[in-house]
C-alpha cells in the first residue's frame, strides 16, 4: 500500500496535503435511506421547508445567509486552501492533478472549471448523464463507461484500489463511504490522511435521520449548486472561473424562471421514476417534485419551474410513493415526466425508458390515462446534475411542459438520442457557456 512517507524517508505529495480542524456551520441533521429505486440510496426529502436564494449560504438552521467571499485563500507555507463541510478546512501545497468523483454531480461541477479530465474514478457512473456536452463546442469529458468504479457490485469500498491509485483528492462527502460502503471511521480517518483529503458535501437530497457525521459527530450544512462550485473552485485555483460561471447560472435560471406560466395555466404532473424490471410491471414510483430543502439539487428543475404535483397531499411525508393504474387514473395527470429516464434510456444494454413507455401505451388502463392519449410523456433528467446539467435540464423540462413560453420541445420521449434544439430556440447561450469551460471568461 502506498503510505504516507516515500522509500527515502523523505516527503511524498501526500505530506503535502492536510487536513484542517476547521468545521462549517452545521445544517440539519442527517439520514437514513428511503429505498428511491435510483441505485444510490442517499436519504430521503422528507423535512420542513426552507426559503433560499440560489446565492445563499448555508447555517446552521439550513436556511441561507450572505454568501462569503469565496476569493482564494493562501496558506501559510505559500499553498491555497478551501472549505467545505463535513471536513471544513483542507490545504494545498498545490492543485489537485487527479480525483475521484461520486455519482456525476461532482463530475459536472469539475466540468463546469474545465477540470473533468483529472477524474480517474468514481463510485459510480450510470447517472452521470454526458449527452448534454456535445452541445458545447471544445468541451470534452471522459466516457463515464472508461472510468473505472472504487467500490464492488456489492457496494464494499476497493480501499486497496484507492491505495494504488493514490489520487490527489476524494471528491465525496466522507460519510457517504460510511454509509454506503459500510467503512468505518477509523479507515475513512486513514484514507483521508494518507490517501487524499476527502471533500464534498451530500446535498442530493435531505439526509436522513440516521446518516454519520463524521469528522465532527455534529450536524453540517447543505450547500446550493453555486456553492459547490465556488468551494471547488478554490480547491483548483479557479475562483475567477467558478465566479464567471456562477453569473452565467444564476442569469440564465433567473432568465427561465420567469417565463414559467401562472399556476393556474401550468398542467398538473406525475413525475414517475423510469425505471422497470419484473417485479414492477403495472406499478409506479411517484416522486414529490417539491423538495423538502431548498439547497438539494436532485429534483431542483421541478421546483425552480414550480411544476404543479398531481398527486399533491398524498405522500404522507415521504419523497415518494408506489402507485398503480389505478392510482394514476385517479388523478388523471396532464403530463407525465419520467425522473431519471435520460439514465434509463441505456440501461444494461437495453432502452429501459421505452420499455416503460410502451407497457404504458399497450396496457388497457394505461392507454385511458389523458396523457397518454394527448402524447403529453416526457424523458426526466437525472438527479445527479451540477450547474451544466442542471441548465439544460431546466430549458428541457420548461419546453416539455411550458411550450407556449419557453417554446416547443421537439423531441419523442422514445427517441434514443436527445433532439437538436434550433438556435433561435435556445434558451441557454451554448457559445458563452462553452467559452467559460474553457477559460475564456
Amino acid at each position: 500500500m502506498v503510505r504516507d512517507s516515500g522509500a527515502d524517508g523523505g516527503p511524498t505529495r501526500r505530506d503535502c496535503v492536510k487536513y484542517g480542524g476547521t468545521l462549517v456551520g452545521g445544517g440539519l441533521l442527517a439520514g437514513c435511506l428511503d429505498g428511491e429505486a435510483d441505485g444510490s440510496p442517499e436519504g430521503d426529502d422528507t423535512g420542513s421547508t426552507s426559503t433560499r436564494a440560489e446565492t445563499g449560504s448555508p447555517t446552521a438552521s439550513g436556511t441561507s445567509a450572505s454568501e462569503p467571499d469565496r476569493s482564494e485563500t493562501a496558506t501559510a507555507t505559500g499553498g491555497h486552501s478551501a472549505e467545505m463541510a463535513p471536513v471544513g478546512t483542507v490545504e494545498f501545497e498545490s492543485v489537485p492533478e487527479s480525483f475521484v468523483g461520486g455519482w456525476g454531480f461532482e463530475a459536472d461541477v469539475m466540468t463546469a472549471l474545465g477540470e473533468s479530465d483529472k477524474l480517474v474514478a468514481a463510485e459510480g457512473n450510470q447517472f452521470w448523464y454526458t449527452g448534454f456536452y456535445d452541445q458545447l463546442p471544445g468541451v470534452s469529458v471522459p466516457e463515464p463507461d472508461s472510468v473505472e468504479l472504487v467500490r464492488t457490485d456489492d457496494w464494499s469500498l476497493r480501499e486497496e484500489f484507492l491505495y494504488e491509485l493514490d489520487p490527489d483528492l476524494l471528491a465525496t462527502d466522507p460519510n457517504r463511504y460510511v454509509s454506503y460502503y459500510g467503512v468505518g471511521e477509523e479507515e475513512i480517518a486513514e484514507l483521508h490522511d494518507s490517501v487524499a483529503p476527502f471533500f464534498g458535501n451530500s446535498s442530493r437530497r435531505k439526509r436522513g435521520d440516521g446518516w454519520p457525521t463524521w469528522p465532527g459527530g455534529e450536524s453540517y450544512a447543505y450547500y446550493s449548486v453555486p456553492e459547490f462550485l465556488s468551494r471547488y473552485g478554490d480547491v483548483f485555483r479557479k475562483s475567477a472561473q467558478a465566479t464567471a460561471f456562477n453569473e452565467f447560472y444564476r442569469t440564465a435560471l433567473s432568465a427561465m424562471r420567469s417565463k414559467v406560466p401562472p399556476r393556474d395555466d401550468r398542467p398538473e404532473v406525475a413525475l414517475l421514476n423510469a425505471q422497470i424490471n419484473p417485479e414492477t410491471q403495472g406499478f409506479f414510483r411517484a416522486y414529490n417534485p417539491r423538495t423538502a430543502l431548498d439547497q438539494t439539487y436532485g429534483k431542483k428543475q421541478y421546483r425552480d419551474l414550480g411544476v404543479v404535483d398531481a398527486f399533491a397531499g398524498q405522500y404522507g411525508g415521504q419523497p415518494g410513493i408506489k402507485v398503480d393504474y389505478e392510482a394514476l387514473l385517479d388523478v388523471d395527470p396532464d403530463a407525465i415526466v419520467f425522473h431519471f429516464g435520460l439514465n434509463y434510456r441505456d440501461w444494461n444494454g437495453e432502452n429501459a425508458l421505452r420499455k416503460r413507455v410502451e407497457g404504458m401505451r399497450d396496457s388497457s388502463l394505461g392507454t385511458q390515462l389523458s396523457a397518454v392519449q394527448d402524447d403529453e410523456l416526457y424523458v426526466g433528467g437525472s438527479a445527479y446534475q451540477g450547474p451544466i446539467i442542471n441548465l439544460f435540464q431546466t430549458e428541457m423540462l420548461g419546453k416539455q411542459l411550458y411550450p407556449e413560453a419557453f417554446g416547443e420541445w421537439p423531441g419523442a420521449v422514445t427517441d434514443a438520442d436527445l433532439p437538436e434544439i434550433p438556435p433561435g430556440e435556445r434558451l441557454i447561450d451554448r457559445e458563452r457557456m462553452a467559452a467559460i469551460v474553457s477559460g475564456a471568461f
